[in-house]
């Protein structure tokens, strides 16, 4: 696979040097109120919890490593703990992610969000399984989390246009789904994963024909796309993984393919499928 250069106007968009930071994901319930084409997590859905003492458990084990703890499901809105987990990352030291589809906030309303981020993943404006045009406007701010797919690339503008308009949107964040439940291998393609090359071209378009007022462009590299400024690599792989049930996976792209292990050690194991981790991202800020 070739690598493709992003361009972008200098006098429109400044590029921000992200500082990826040892990442403890923990998927905190295996419910979740949707079924989305291409989950990477189908396989583990069902109605399990990781209780509030479990989970502080598995957080105290990696605290003197990590500084981010990712809140991931099924849908970690519908943990009945989910307020007291939050305050308990916060009291700890820890920054807090929250990866939701958007559609149970109203778990948020009495949440501490002082260090806490939402990022809203969604499949497209109105025609998917997961449209953002489904989510609730809510005050507080968040990242929309466009994953793209071979059939909702022409929506991609509209959904923009909604975040801008109906969220306090900081930042759209453009990605691509990778069907690894099905391949087994990140790099194959499916009949629904946009081939790599193709996400490229969405992408530049979409850098380049962008006029509105969202202040951050994220896009996800996913191991192809890197700009002229030849930012440092990251090789080594910053995330560890927690289930419900105990078990622990290092990277995140091998959890369709059941990849466990006895115990996280971050910033040590090489990326396993690139010379570099494919999990980075490339962030563009507006110049005003």
């Amino acid at each position: 696979m070739g690598r493709f250069i992003l361009s972008y106007n200098n006098s429109e968009w400044e590029e921000l040097t992200p500082s990826p930071v040892n990442t403890l994901q923990v998927f905190i319930t295996n419910k979740c109120n949707l079924r989305c084409k291409a989950c990477f997590y189908a396989h583990n859905l069902g109605k399990e919890d990781l209780s509030l003492e479990e989970y502080k458990q598995a957080v105290r084990k990696y605290l003197g490593n990590i500084r981010k703890v990712i809140l991931l499901g099924g849908e970690p809105t519908l943990h009945k703990d989910l307020n007291k987990i939050i305050a308990f990352n916060t009291e700890s030291g820890l920054r807090t992610t929250l990866y939701t589809n958007g559609t149970n906030l109203k778990a948020l309303k009495k949440a501490d969000m002082s260090k806490t981020k939402i990022r809203i993943g969604i499949y497209g404006a109105e025609l998917s399984e997961k449209p953002l045009e489904d989510v609730p406007s809510v005050k507080f701010p968040v990242t929309i989390v466009y994953m793209l797919r071979k059939d909702n690339i022409k929506d991609l503008p509209r959904a923009m246009r909604l975040a801008e308009n109906n969220f306090n949107c900081q930042a759209f964040y453009i990605s691509s789904i990778r069907d690894i439940a099905a391949t087994q291998d990140y790099w194959k393609d499916t009949a629904q994963t946009l081939p790599l090359g193709e996400y490229f071209k969405v992408v530049q378009k979409t850098v380049t024909n962008y006029k509105g007022n969202i202040n951050e462009l994220h896009i996800a590299t996913r191991g192809v796309i890197k700009t002229k400024n030849n930012q440092n690599p990251v090789s080594k792989c910053r995330f560890g993984n927690v289930f419900p049930d105990g078990k622990k996976i290092t990277c995140p792209l091998d959890i369709s393919k059941k990849v466990y292990t006895k115990e996280l050690r971050f910033n040590e194991r090489k990326c396993n499928k690139h010379h570099e981790c494919i999990l980075q991202k490339i962030v563009l800020r507006k110049i005003t």
